[in-house]
């Protein structure tokens, strides 16, 4: 991967951070709306994500300071166990916002590193160097965006109403 296709990923890693941007205005219902029991609400869909942020800003640094050091996986148990309905919504975007800018803004001075060699491994998916990681992450944060969005979907046609907006 080249310096610029590695600032090119951390730009698109910044920016997803803007993935949630329109959830502070949906009502508490639309925020709590359970489509069916093994679904987790539009809120939990945001907490968890800034939870793999926090998780990832652990695993990078440790990719680059200790290449090949293990690092632990997490799994849905966090939801419940956590109750991601208690974390402040508001909060939680600005975290995952400052967060990911902290971050980009590291992982550019390691542009012209070679980032095969910097890489960590995950106790339940192995081996994950810069790149990967990365891309990794902008696809859990992609994948969850189209959970919430399905959740708007069954929403509206479970209320046969649209997303009503916070005042």
């Amino acid at each position: 991967m080249t310096p610029d296709e590695k600032r090119n990923l951390i730009a698109d890693f910044e920016k997803t951070a803007e993935a949630f941007e329109d959830v502070p205005g949906f009502s508490p219902e639309v925020l709590t709306f359970r489509p069916f029991a093994e679904a987790w609400t539009i809120h939990e869909h945001v907490v968890h994500c800034l939870e793999v942020d926090a998780a990832f800003f652990h695993r990078y640094r440790r990719a680059v300071a200790q290449p090949g050091t293990a690092v632990p996986g997490f799994d849905q148990s966090w939801t419940a166990a956590l109750d991601y309905h208690t974390h402040d919504l508001a909060a939680t975007l600005q975290l995952i916002r400052a967060l990911r800018r902290y971050m980009a803004a590291h992982l550019r001075t390691l542009v012209q590193r070679d980032w095969t060699k910097l890489a960590y491994v995950h106790s339940q998916s192995g081996r994950a160097d810069l790149e990967n990681g990365i891309a990794g992450v902008i696809d859990h944060v992609r994948f969850h965006r189209e959970l919430i969005d399905r959740n708007l979907g069954l929403w509206n046609r479970a209320g046969d109403c649209a997303p009503q907006r916070a005042v």
